[in-house]
């Protein structure tokens, strides 16, 4: 009884929710460790590529982004939610097996190493979005601001033992034979699916996982248009890309000097540092700050800490100094923001969840990276002519901006929350 109770001082997850709270847990762990494994190759490759190329290639991620979640939304109308997931992982770990296919068989690198890149993007921000809509219609408003935060630790350390799984491999494999782990590890998500189907049923008394959503394939599109918060949190998105996009070139210029060998062994190790921060932010603060001062605070604390960090950056843009604060800022956003966002679908109807949801993670969020690389692409190498310290500077401008909608988005979530 006293560790059950150590176990809720600390987690604030009561008894009843612990085998779903691990079982998410162990669930998203895995698909984190899926992608981290493929995540270093993957951010080695652009720096080689230079800004325009790097615009087309993110362009062709957003086409292939819009492309996924349409054919998603199709079979999100004809399929009962109970199958629609795991068929989801099922195709994603086809996917990547069939990449490694082609290489196997000798096809262009240069070509296929794109073709990776941009699916590979789209698959960072779909398993994860697929994961939340099935964990977010399973709980409360009050649940989420407890929960979310721990499950989320799992996809931190997932992102640590992906990378290091990848350096006990290594030795004994080829790189493309990395896609077969990625591959085999999507199919052990399957029973967790099943598992947490069981017991969410018997604690929900339900049959929800059986139905069916909207027969309209687009549905979720018009849903977007028409519903304000979910306007609200795609500007959100909008805006949290637009911030990654400043840091992401930042980082892709202080790298340009580097191998390709030691930028993906640098990136690793800081995805790691990353991680492990993550984990004591998820489990120490990310709750508390949701309970205690608000959702409002949970969503514009990273936002306005960023606009202060670009602004240090755009006086002294030193390698080390543009790293060191990219691990705040994503240790930041996965701990305490993420899960602060993923709060804001406990509010909102199955169809927005299952349908829409993934439209704003994947194709909004991809069509914002192909917007602001753009919008770089002209501060930069365009017609402005802009040095670094000087984008950096516009960045924080942006960062400001995504605080002010954070702190609208918590506030009109807590409004109606308390309603009576």
């Amino acid at each position: 009884m006293s560790h059950e109770n150590w176990f809720s001082r600390l987690t604030q997850i009561k008894a009843h929710e612990v085998a779903t709270t691990l079982l998410s847990f162990l669930f998203i762990f895995i698909l984190m460790a899926s992608y981290m494994i493929v995540k270093p190759v993957r951010d080695a490759l652009p720096s080689d590529w230079g800004d325009t190329s790097l615009a087309l290639q993110w362009t062709y991620t957003f086409i292939a982004s819009t492309i996924a979640v349409s054919v998603y939304n199709f079979f999100a109308s004809r399929v009962s939610l109970k199958r629609l997931v795991p068929f989801a992982f099922v195709f994603f770990s086809l996917s990547f097996l069939a990449i490694y296919c082609a290489f196997s068989l000798g096809y262009n690198p240069t070509t296929l190493g794109k073709v990776f890149y941009c699916w590979t993007s789209v698959f960072s921000l779909f398993h994860l979005s697929v994961f939340w809509s099935y964990i977010s219609q399973h709980h409360s408003k009050e649940q989420g601001k407890r929960i979310f935060g721990f499950i989320n630790t799992g996809a931190s350390l997932g992102g640590i033992a992906g990378p290091l799984l990848v350096i006990l491999l290594v030795k004994s494999m080829e790189l493309k034979d990395i896609l077969l782990v990625t591959s085999a590890a999507l199919f052990l998500v399957l029973p967790i699916i099943y598992l947490l189907n069981k017991k969410f049923a018997d604690i929900e008394n339900s049959d929800d996982a059986q139905t069916k959503l909207n027969p309209n394939p687009f549905s979720g599109f018009i849903e977007l248009i028409n519903h304000k918060r979910l306007l609200g949190i795609a500007g959100f998105i909008f805006l949290f890309a637009g911030i990654s996009a400043f840091f992401y070139i930042a980082q892709t210029e202080v790298l340009a000097d580097y191998t390709r060998s030691e930028r993906k062994e640098l990136l690793g190790s800081l995805d790691l540092i990353t991680n492990i921060l993550t984990i004591l932010l998820g489990i120490f603060a990310a709750n508390r700050i949701s309970r205690k001062f608000g959702l409002s605070t949970a969503l514009s604390l990273v936002p306005f800490a960023t606009a202060a960090l670009l602004l240090l950056l755009s006086c002294h843009p030193a390698v080390f100094l543009i790293l060191a604060l990219q691990v705040l800022r994503k240790a930041g956003n996965y701990s305490i923001t993420r899960p602060a966002r993923e709060v804001l679908y406990t509010g909102v109807d199955r169809e927005a969840r299952f349908k829409t949801k993934p439209i704003i993670d994947v194709a909004v969020y991809r069509g914002a990276d192909v917007c602001w690389i753009w919008i770089l692409a002209f501060l930069g190498d365009g017609a402005l002519q802009l040095s670094l310290p000087q984008k950096l500077i516009v960045g924080a401008g942006i960062a400001i901006l995504w605080g002010l909608l954070g702190v609208y988005l918590g506030r009109k979530h807590e409004q109606e929350e308390y309603q009576p």
